[in-house]
């Protein structure tokens, strides 16, 4: 039997890990609540990209099913830097070679469209929106 089975969880906060949480307990037959504090997903700007690694966000994607959406809405070559001087001579470049299993090292995508993988991958309902968590007992 499955621990989180016909469990209710309630996870405070819709950002990226927040939902990513979710996605992973329901998953697992957990019965999920996502208290978000935005009015509703498109509440405020998402802010700039967000670079994901092989050890830590790319894994949570990938352990809920998520990676054909991330690479159909992921920022190729993003993750690359170039730091020249005045004269614009090279001086450091980081291009993050492809790792052996062919991702990128840092693959960057925007918060708008990952909100949108995450949001999309949950039940119905999952997100109750405009809740404010002032105290727990």
């Amino acid at each position: 039997m499955n621990l989180l089975e016909n469990k209710t969880i309630a996870v405070v906060g819709g950002g990226p890990g927040g939902l990513t949480l979710a996605r992973l307990l329901q998953m697992q037959g957990a019965d999920v609540k996502v208290f978000e504090r935005d009015a509703h997903k498109d509440a405020r700007a998402k802010g700039a990209t967000l670079d994901l690694h092989h050890e830590s966000g790319l894994r949570a994607l990938r352990e809920a099913g998520l990676m054909d959406a991330f690479r159909a809405n992921y920022r190729p070559g993003a993750d690359r830097m170039r730091i020249t001087d005045k004269h614009a001579n090279i001086k450091f470049e980081d291009t993050f070679a492809d790792s052996d299993k062919g991702e990128r090292e840092r693959p960057e995508i925007d918060r708008g469209p990952l909100q949108n993988i995450l949001l999309d991958s949950l039940k119905p309902g999952t997100v109750v929106w405009d809740s404010h968590i002032v105290g727990l007992n």
